[in-house]
């Protein structure tokens, strides 16, 4: 049975209840299903209060509609909601083609999966399915009708309402700040349920020093395919490795590109004398593989999407985007940072080690978030300040090893800015962050060695500048008159 189902059925039952939630929350589909299965049950419910309590309703002329002008009220209103619908997705590829052009691709599943995007499809479902099975269900041997067309006429305003605020959800989205700030946000509870939540119970204790085997062989799995690394199952991961007393070592981290016969993961068993075999096949089961990246596990690949729109916002001379890009990533980081102190060790029930992952530390986050902005910004002093500014922050929020990394990536970025500082101001700027990067992270003297090769370095392209030109000709007289007035 296990070896027919679907691959996205088999990554489903894998999942935590967590991670199943975000998944279905973030798909398309399920919420406008839902909607859809309501409009039907809304409209068995209509037809059975119109014709079953018809004789006891108070037939009121005001709203009481013969079959003809029912049935004339429900086929307009289809035909006007179904417009709509088109009109809504016509709105939705507009805003998905600016997305792609403006920003990266990879902001496209973040429109379609938010909330309110989901909702605005699903109420269209809505009324369009509950107006469209009305209309199949009026009947010309009934007279007159009450809930019928009172509810038609609900249903479509309902519609129309919800035209105009998904227009105004679409225009707040496109907003960059709005964008960069939902991105950000969507990051973070991803962080929070699927690598806190879900592994809390199996982190190590943080000082507690953990017995590895050592005499032991160590085996290799190579990967059956090629891929992304999408998931890992830890959970049952975990519980396979303490049923067969060894531990796995992964050697690659979740979005790791690998191809087929690559490494995988290695184990080593506890026991040097093993009792039963290792069906090899199990543990590959546990990890999934597929042809794109997902931000399921991958905390990189939420940090690579701010990281894109910085980095289009300076091709496309957008200063104000990449800075509110870089913020973003700051606040981003300054929350993967939990995560990254934790120790590369997942253990059992018995506190014994059963999985060593590949360390991805506070140094390998911020490399992968700020050192491309850093690399397209080096003739730009202004969004270079902004990179050292959201360092400064992270150094002062975080201190300890964490300021010293920031103090090496400032530093870094210092020593290979190319760009002409025009106005003293951003050069101030430029220093004082670097100060304070410094100060908190203790590295004052190599702050002051920086300083003394900048300004030998200004010093020397001072002395080497050409002098300028003389004047000739017309362009003496032209001085001259300047001088007079």
């Amino acid at each position: 049975m296990h070896r027919i189902t679907p691959k996205f059925i088999k990554k489903i039952q894998s999942m935590s209840k967590k991670q199943r939630w975000y998944e279905l929350r973030s798909s398309l589909w399920p919420l406008p299903i839902i909607y859809t299965l309501l409009a039907v049950m809304a409209a068995f419910a209509v037809y059975g209060i119109e014709f079953g309590l018809q004789p006891v309703l108070p037939l009121g002329s005001f709203l009481t509609a013969d079959y003809a002008l029912t049935e004339m009220i429900y086929s307009t209103l289809a035909y006007g909601v179904l417009m709509i619908h088109a009109f809504t997705f016509n709105m939705i590829l507009i805003v998905l083609t600016s997305f792609s052009g403006q920003f990266t691709p990879r902001v496209l599943f973040s429109f379609i999966a938010d909330r309110r995007t989901l909702h605005a499809i699903g109420i269209f479902n809505l009324s369009y399915f509950y107006i469209l099975l009305g209309f199949f269900m009026l009947n010309p041997s009934v007279s007159e009708y009450v809930i019928f067309p009172v509810l038609g006429v609900i249903a479509a305003s309902v519609s129309a309402i919800n035209f105009i605020l998904f227009i105004n959800h679409a225009a707040k989205w496109m907003q960059v700040a709005n964008l960069t700030n939902n991105l950000n946000e969507r990051s973070q509870k991803t962080i929070t349920a699927t690598n806190e939540h879900d592994l809390q119970e199996h982190r190590p204790f943080p000082q507690k020093e953990y017995r590895l085997p050592q005499k032991s062989p160590v085996y290799s799995i190579a990967s059956s395919s090629g891929g992304f690394l999408q998931l890992v199952d830890f959970k049952r991961l975990i519980t396979q490795a303490e049923k067969d007393g060894l531990v796995v070592y992964l050697e690659r981290r979740v979005g790791d590109y690998l191809l087929e016969g690559d490494t995988l993961f290695s184990y080593q068993r506890y026991d040097e004398k093993p009792k039963t075999p290792v069906n090899e096949q199990t543990y590959l089961q546990f990890l999934f593989i597929g042809h794109k990246k997902t931000e399921m596990q991958d905390m990189n690949f939420s940090v690579r999407k701010l990281t894109e729109i910085a980095l289009k916002a300076i091709g496309n001379n957008e200063p104000s985007t990449a800075e509110d890009a870089v913020y973003q990533l700051a606040d981003l980081i300054r929350s993967i940072s939990g995560t990254a102190v934790h120790r590369p060790y997942l253990v059992d029930e018995k506190d014994e080690v059963r999985v060593v992952m590949k360390e991805s530390t506070f140094a390998y986050y911020v490399y992968a978030a700020f050192s491309p902005i850093a690399e397209a910004a080096k003739k730009d002093i202004k969004i270079t300040n902004r990179v050292l500014e959201s360092l400064h922050l992270l150094a002062d929020s975080l201190g300890g090893e964490a300021a010293g990394v920031c103090w090496h990536y400032a530093e870094s970025i210092a020593w290979n800015f190319e760009g002409k500082i025009t106005f003293d101001h951003d050069q101030n700027q430029c220093f004082s962050y670097l100060r304070a990067i410094s100060k908190t992270a203790g590295q004052r003297g190599a702050f002051n060695v920086l300083m003394e090769k900048f300004e030998k370095g200004r010093q020397m392209e001072e002395e080497t500048a050409p002098a300028s030109p003389p004047l000739y000709g017309h362009e003496q007289k032209r001085e001259k008159v300047f001088s007079d007035a």
